[in-house]
């Protein structure tokens, strides 16, 4: 297995304008990054081997130097080790490549260059540009995202860093963006935490084993794992949890580090693209029916069809619930009866209570829309021994009123359910995996970021929205 440079070796090559807009171009023109590959004879201004990324094998002496623009620079261990380890600029120049290697473009070729210490430079000698990615960026909260080009971040101790091929897109994401609750994000900040891809370095004390697997990250972007909610397998409870996309930088760009501790395993059997969703929508719903203790044949109402509406029918169906889906939405409404919903309400329309007591009352009803009024709703419609499970967050620390005779003699309860835990999640991706669940999600680029926001608040958005790269 090739080796791989560990924190503060990755990243040790980095590449000219030029170079970057040459890189870029091949992965257009292929259709996924390149691979380059510098091996015995480097000296300054020589050519490394270019390649469409996997098309090239490897030697077991061959580590990896560092990402540029999604693709992977590696060079023969022993010759960097000759060389005293220094930093490698990518640039072009004027050359045919040798052997297969792909040109940099018509009449040019990619060439190697030792780095020089800043203070010996020469004045005319052009400066090495950092590595850089695109990143949708929060400059204000409640003012539109930015697209900008910034450095990518290295991975720190007990880190990874993670190139982005899929970013989910969930509504906690606007309600960040736009400050809606009591404690707020501080600008500026990346969002996102439904981010898919693979691990391209690894931080001091982690593994190097990681580097190339496909890896999630959630919400929870760290825990104490001290506290006894930790130590209890509640990590998503620890008052000490960093957020992902909300109080560190998170998935809405093209590469993203997080806690190697915190970021869980994709199976092969599950593409990225249906990973980013399950990674935040579909462990929430997931956890809120565990939660729930849904029984076989108990009717489960959930109230809110979209992005996490759809798998929480699928999940109640799974354990056996008879499921009621409620919306505004007829599209929303019919692709709840097409995965399988026994029951429709829509409460544009509709009284939803009447309509599910008609149907015997709810004995689990969750809510995942962002209206206080479905909330209010929904705790009408349960029967004696119901359970209430709050989801959605309204902006606004909203409340709704809960009878206490009411809820004391007809023995209600209500139960608060955040998302779900790393074995929760690992838990998912198995039953996807498994061809239990089915993903409902619409491609977008990154750049459509500001319009995907007005589509989910619109409505407009059938269930999730996936930014891919």
């Amino acid at each position: 297995m090739p080796a791989t440079l560990k924190n503060g070796n990755a990243g040790r090559v980095t590449a000219t304008r030029a170079a970057h807009r040459a890189i870029k171009a091949l992965r257009a023109a292929h259709g996924r990054p390149v691979m380059f590959v510098q091996s015995g004879g480097c000296c300054d201004g020589s050519d490394p081997m270019c390649f469409p990324g996997g098309e090239f094998a490897l030697g077991d002496g061959d580590m990896m130097l560092g990402v540029l623009d999604g693709g992977t620079f590696h060079i023969d261990a022993d010759l960097y080790e000759a060389l005293g380890r220094p930093r490698l600029v990518l640039d072009v120049e004027e050359g045919t490549p040798g052997g297969f290697s792909l040109a940099a473009g018509d009449g040019l070729r990619f060439v190697t260059r030792i780095e020089e210490p800043a203070e010996s430079r020469l004045p005319a000698y052009s400066p090495v540009e950092e590595l850089i990615m695109k990143a949708a960026v929060v400059t204000h909260l409640g003012k539109p995202l930015e697209i900008q080009e910034l450095p990518v971040p290295e991975p720190g101790p007990g880190q990874v860093l993670v190139r982005m091929e899929a970013s989910g897109l969930c509504h906690t994401d606007i309600h960040a963006a736009h400050g809606d609750w009591p404690v707020k994000p501080q600008p500026p900040f990346i969002p996102g935490h439904e981010g898919v891809g693979p691990v391209q370095a690894v931080g001091e004390g982690v593994s190097a084993d990681l580097v190339g697997k496909r890896v999630a990250i959630p919400w929870l972007g760290s825990s104490c794992g001290t506290c006894r909610h930790c130590v209890s397998g509640w990590e998503t409870l620890c008052e000490s949890q960093v957020n992902s996309g909300y109080s560190v930088d998170g998935c809405y760009a093209e590469y993203a580090v997080a806690d190697a501790g915190a970021v869980v395993p994709v199976p092969e059997g599950v593409s990225s693209f249906d990973a980013a969703p399950l990674t935040c929508a579909g462990v929430t719903t997931y956890k809120a029916i565990k939660v729930a203790h849904v029984v076989p044949a108990e009717r489960v109402a959930v109230f809110g069809v979209g992005g996490l509406g759809h798998l929480a029918v699928q999940y109640a169906r799974l354990v056996g619930g008879f499921v009621t889906a409620v919306d505004l939405e007829p599209d929303k409404l019919g692709l709840a009866h097409k995965l399988g919903a026994d029951q429709i309400v829509n409460a544009r329309t509709h009284d939803p209570v009447e309509e599910i007591k008609k149907a015997g009352g709810a004995d689990v009803a969750i809510v995942l829309a962002a209206s206080p009024k479905a909330f209010e709703q929904a705790y009408r419609s349960l029967n004696r021994g119901g359970r209430l499970v709050m989801v959605g967050l309204p902006a606004d620390n909203a409340s709704i009123n809960v009878p206490i005779f009411e809820t004391v003699l007809s023995g209600i309860s209500v139960i608060g359910s955040i998302v779900g835990t790393r074995q929760d999640l690992a838990e998912v991706f198995a039953l996807h995996a498994a061809g239990r669940t089915q993903v409902i999600a619409e491609p977008r680029r990154l750049d459509q970021v500001n319009e995907s926001f007005d589509e989910v608040l619109d409505g407009r958005a059938e269930a999730r929205l996936v930014f891919e790269f």
